[in-house]
């Protein structure tokens, strides 16, 4: 199936492809070439194109080398192949949060919403290429910096806890994503022609290692001209990601340590929750004390690293219109319906109607809500939002270790950090006093293990909502209430009237397939069972 009409591509030609450069398939002409990025702005590097290559011995010759190649690492996260497009949509669109828009023209086959990829659809195979370029240019950046002398060796290893940090984060992703993945571990190990996949404990084992030591040596906070860069908070974040992934999916019982690196970011004093919701997500407020790690947007060329305008906000205010491209997600009548009423987290995550800058349109209500939750400042104006895009925030590990704490039978300090997200939805702009949503524990609520696990997960379906994170959820309470994941997804209403296509719900799409292309260049892969 095509790739629904999109806007404007990100700016990665000068870069080889994804599909050119498959990190699976050894093609080391990259590494041979050597990557001789123009020196960007640290704020720019998500969206910065690179200007050129030259030989192996013309690069890594000078400290602006090593930046240059360490913020190129940066990029494939904001191109289409992971948050940008494929791997947002994807892991939206195949959970029970985002349903597509009915007059998408292809949603009726569309992969992500009704799970019917194989291993050659660009919506599974595209955030494998982009996570292993994430990891090649680690690799390059770890295995060639060591050689450039620096006159502060202390920036040097900063990049290179930059490297290892990003390899990690790609590594954290491939296993939840993919499982057993091929481990490369240094710029040489992209020779091998035969890659097998090493056993996902081993992967993880690996990212373990990465995400501890870039901790030890990130800084703790940078200013605001470093926007997206790696800091102690982010690896932290990621840490506690992992384990409470393997806790919950993996069965390992390693919810002190996903606890542990939590409140490491809680106690820090780095971090809060801001006063009104929406304010974490707009423009004005680039780089805010929720924010631990983003996509920052970018003001180069115009443009933003994110592709919100074809993805989601309402066409009427003109996002996307110059790329011919459609609202693709919606939030499914279920998502939308079982926020409380009165949450203001509903009424800032989406809009009902909007009014057009063209005069012949004029003001409309939508037949389904839209979702607006990051508010560009270029309303009614055609092209790319001005936004950030959160990987982790503040409230996020709040709810990680609350759910930590919960499952290590401690369900009365889960809930005081449950609540903590609560108030602040309650309090609305920060001076509202709303009913809802209400503290647990009031009327006698989730006060057994099990009541405030299935709170908390709820909690993260609002409060998260859109950030990419609910497809990870509904994996890890189905290992822990065994059938949840199809449940959930068997009640939503994504299926628009006329389409002919069912969910595909067959456990094994839990786990994605390995692309064709890499197990036709490589014998020594194997695939997924059922694909």
């Amino acid at each position: 199936m095509p790739a629904p009409t999109r806007g404007p591509a990100s700016s990665t030609s000068a870069l080889p492809s994804a599909s050119e450069v498959t990190m699976t398939t050894r093609t080391r002409w990259i590494a041979l070439a050597g990557i001789s990025l123009a020196a960007v702005a640290c704020g720019d590097m998500l969206t910065e194109t690179p200007k050129s290559f030259t030989t192996q011995d013309g690069f890594f010759k000078t400290p602006s080398d090593v930046r240059s190649a360490t913020f190129a690492t940066y990029q494939p996260l904001g191109t289409d192949d992971l948050w940008r497009w494929w791997l947002w949509l994807t892991v939206d669109l195949a959970s029970d949060q985002v349903r597509m828009h009915p007059d998408e023209p292809n949603y009726q086959t569309y992969h992500p919403e009704f799970l019917r990829w194989d291993a050659t659809t660009s919506s599974v195979t595209s955030p494998w290429n982009g996570l292993y370029n994430i990891v090649f240019r680690a690799n390059v950046v770890l295995s060639r910096a060591g050689a450039v002398t620096f006159p502060d060796p202390a920036e040097r290893q900063q990049l290179l806890a930059e490297a290892t940090f990003l390899r990690g984060y790609a590594y954290l992703l491939l296993a939840k994503l993919y499982d057993d993945v091929p481990l490369f571990v240094s710029e040489a190990d992209h020779d091998n022609a035969r890659a097998s996949r090493t056993p996902v404990a081993q992967v993880e084992a690996q990212v373990i290692t990465d995400l501890t030591q870039a901790e030890a040596e990130l800084p703790a906070t940078r200013p605001q001209s470093e926007l997206g860069r790696a800091t102690k908070g982010a690896a932290r974040m990621a840490l506690a990601d992992l384990y409470l992934w393997r806790s919950s999916y993996r069965k390992t019982g390693e919810w002190q340590l996903a606890a542990d690196w939590a409140k490491k970011v809680i106690d820090s004093g780095i971090y809060g929750l801001n006063d009104d919701y929406l304010s974490t997500f707009l423009p004005a407020n680039h780089g805010n004390k929720e924010m631990i790690w983003v996509i920052p947007s970018s003001t180069v060329q115009g443009r933003s690293s994110m592709n919100l305008g074809c993805l989601i906000l309402p066409r009427i205010l003109g996002f996307g219109t110059g790329g011919g491209c459609e609202v693709i997600g919606q939030p499914t009548a279920w998502h939308y319906a079982s926020y409380l009423t009165g949450d203001y987290r509903k009424d800032v995550t989406y809009r009902t109607s909007g009014c057009s800058s063209d005069a012949n349109i004029g003001c409309k209500t939508f037949t389904w809500p839209n979702v607006y939750k990051y508010r560009p400042t270029n309303g009614g104006v055609g092209g790319p939002p001005d936004t950030d895009f959160p990987l982790y925030r503040y409230a996020e590990a709040l709810l990680i270790y609350a759910e930590a704490q919960n499952e290590l039978g401690n369900p009365a300090a889960a809930v005081t950090y449950l609540n903590m997200v609560r108030a602040r939805a309650r309090k609305g702009t920060g001076a509202d006093n709303r009913a809802e949503p209400h503290d647990y524990g009031t009327a006698g609520e989730a006060t057994t293990q099990t009541a405030v696990r299935d709170a908390i997960f709820q909690e993260r379906d609002w409060e998260l909502a859109h950030e990419g994170k609910r497809w990870f959820d509904l994996l890890e309470l189905d290992a822990l209430e065994p059938g949840y994941w199809a449940t959930a997804l068997q009640q939503r209403d994504s299926i628009p009237p006329a389409a002919t296509l069912q969910r595909d719900l067959r456990t094994f799409k839990q786990r994605w397939p390995i692309p064709l292309t890499e197990i036709n260049l490589d014998p020594a892969l194997t695939q997924n069972t059922g694909y």
